[in-house]
């Protein structure tokens, strides 16, 4: 019984720290003539949580906040353009009643193509 216990604890500990997956998109129209470009931001839940970003289902660039610090910005490119990702994220700290300390994370993604912001994605 202590060790189907301490197997669900560890098990809820993990969902805790994964936390959940989440999508933003905008569109983006490279000249007046286009359909449009779907630009996606995929956040993957992780420790240091790891973000996606695809232009009509195609990986271009994907990151992930470092240990320390509280920004990112990662290049790539996309049929000719530069695509830019800037990260940062934004933490809280508080107690509860019980005194155990809780952070949270919100973060702040912006897409650049040929250095004109496409939209912010916050999560």
């Amino acid at each position: 019984m202590k060790y189907k216990l301490a197997k669900f604890k560890v098990l809820l500990c993990l969902l805790l720290i994964i936390g959940c997956s989440s999508t933003q998109s905008s569109i983006y129209k490279p000249d007046d003539n286009s359909s449009g470009w779907k630009v996606k931001v995929i956040k993957k839940a992780a420790i240091n949580d790891e973000f996606v970003c695809t232009i009509n289902d195609s990986t271009v660039v994907s990151a992930s906040f470092p240990f320390i610090g509280d920004n990112f910005e990662k290049a790539g490119m996309y049929r000719g353009k530069k695509v830019m990702m800037n990260g940062y994220r934004n933490s809280t700290t508080s107690k509860d009643s019980n005194g155990n300390t809780q952070t949270n994370n919100s973060y702040q993604i912006r897409v650049f193509i040929d250095d004109k912001q496409v939209d912010k994605f916050d999560f």
